[in-house]
């Protein structure tokens, strides 16, 4: 298997676009559902993968990070590794789903939501085995495949789901069409590595294997705990205590802010071989680097935040008619994507300054303070609670990450300070701009307009370069690395 830059760079380049075309499919998947079934089915659907979503990180246990870096290493131990993981994944889902089912048997929720819930876990042990299949074969420098498979799956799942909305409303089949979306790409990514790379997927189990492994894989198991926590126990605690119809409410603001979030992390992965570089041969390029960095995500997340945040209920009115008190939740969740889109450099600098244990304590406290935020605030203020316990919580996980970054390298505040500063300033112009003009423009033509008035400002202000705006693109792209 090659190995050349080319190879990579052009892997990489590829499973990017494939996140942004599934991203899209996705979204407008989700939209469509919305708009068909209402705040409170939509918020059944979206709960029951939520807690899926959140219990199968004990399926996992970190296994595909570990299982990716030791193919990496070893190529010819390949089917030894997936049979192993295989094995534990065979005997484990039991216990996982059994688990999933008696949460929400104790949590008294009604038949139908109890059965989406026992369709959702078939599907959480299909995308389970797929990521195994998808780890192994990135492992072997091949992300073409998985590119592949991940539009691939969307693309099912909107045919079978649309297909479905023609006969009934029934959420239950509308699940269904996920599993088998999701059957589909388990079939495709197995099928791909047993018979396109000859690994043997017959389950092994070894207890002296599975000694060696959990060594490597407790770090990346807490690390992957501690963010499902951080990620999806908000929609739990707002289903508990609020019911389905605040969970629907706030999936829409979610799911919108959600979705822009492939941006920092498609610059982020450019970003952590580079650190690693420096963080051995330069300081000062590191630094430089970081900060770059730090301003290139700032100049994005700003005009995006701003800009749907002055376009949010009109916005709402158009796409999301039903869903009218999504508006202040979206705009929180969106004002918050300052922050968080600033997390994902410190979150590449740290592991690659070997502070990966002071990462994975920063996730712990982000999750704390985020359980803390939901529990006092959902009951007071509902989906606009959970909105500001992510906000608070992204805020406090940018602290501490910043916190560490300060002492690994030397930080040029007058530059951050200018940069920044002159992003803010075009991004108000541009929010002032679209506030004033979307009621006679229309939604389409004030995004077009603001987002040309922002970057006109932005060069001229000198907030970034034209050169430095084709390097960021190229960036984001994996054309080439940060």
């Amino acid at each position: 298997m090659s190995t050349e830059p080319s190879v990579l760079v052009r892997n990489t380049s590829y499973f990017t676009l494939a996140l942004v075309a599934q991203k899209v499919i996705s979204f407008l998947y989700f939209t469509f559902l919305a708009r068909l079934l209402g705040p409170e089915s939509i918020g059944r659907y979206v709960f029951a993968l939520s807690l899926t979503t959140l219990f199968s990180v004990l399926l996992d246990l970190g296994l595909s990070n570990v299982l990716t870096r030791q193919v990496a290493r070893e190529p010819s131990q390949a089917s030894r590794y997936v049979r192993l993981v295989i094995g534990f994944k065979l005997t484990a889902m039991i216990a996982v789903v059994g688990l999933a089912v008696v949460f929400v048997w104790l949590a008294g929720y009604p038949i139908l939501t109890r059965q989406l819930v026992y369709i959702a876990s078939v599907i959480m042990v299909l995308d389970s085995f797929t990521l195994t299949a998808y780890s192994t074969i990135r492992g072997l420098h091949n992300l073409s495949w998985e590119s592949i498979g991940t539009v691939l799956m969307q693309v099912v799942l909107a045919g079978v789901g649309v297909t479905v909305s023609f006969f009934t409303f029934d959420l239950r089949w509308f699940m269904a069409a996920l599993g088998v979306a999701a059957l589909v790409n388990c079939f495709y990514s197995l099928w791909q590595l047993r018979w396109r790379y000859n690994i043997n997927l017959k389950p092994l189990w070894d207890k002296v294997d599975y000694k060696f492994i959990a060594k490597l894989t407790w770090p990346f198991a807490l690390a992957a705990i501690l963010t499902r926590i951080y990620g999806y126990l908000d929609t739990i605690i707002l289903s508990l205590l609020q019911g389905d119809r605040a969970v629907g409410i706030y999936s829409v603001a979610y799911k919108i802010t959600f979705a822009l979030q492939f941006i920092p992390a498609a610059f982020s992965a450019s970003l952590f071989p580079g650190f690693s570089f420096y963080y051995q041969v330069s300081n000062e390029k590191l630094s430089q680097t970081f900060m770059r960095g730090l301003v290139y995500l700032t100049g994005i997340s700003v005009p995006i935040s701003l800009g749907i945040i002055a376009i949010a209920p009109e916005m709402i009115a158009v796409v999301y008619p039903a869903f009218k008190d999504s508006i202040l939740p979206l705009q929180i969740l969106i004002f918050s994507l300052i922050w968080l889109f600033m997390t994902y450099p410190l979150g590449a600098l740290l592991p690659a300054c070997d502070r990966q244990l002071r990462q994975t304590g920063n996730l712990a406290l982000a999750a704390g303070s985020n359980l803390i935020f939901n529990l006092f605030l959902i009951p007071l203020f509902g989906p606009v609670g959970a909105a500001t316990a992510s906000l608070l919580s992204t805020v406090i996980l940018l602290i501490a990450g910043w916190l560490v970054a300060k002492n690994l390298v030397t930080i040029d505040h007058k530059f951050l300070y200018v940069r920044i500063s002159k992003i803010i300033l075009a991004g108000l112009f541009m929010f002032v701009f679209a506030n004033l003009f979307k009621g006679y423009l229309g939604l389409l033509l004030v995004i077009i307009f603001s987002a040309f008035i922002y970057t006109l400002l932005l060069v001229s202000l000198g907030g970034v370069t034209w050169q430095e705006i084709k390097q960021l693109i190229k960036v984001i792209f994996r054309r080439q690395v940060a």
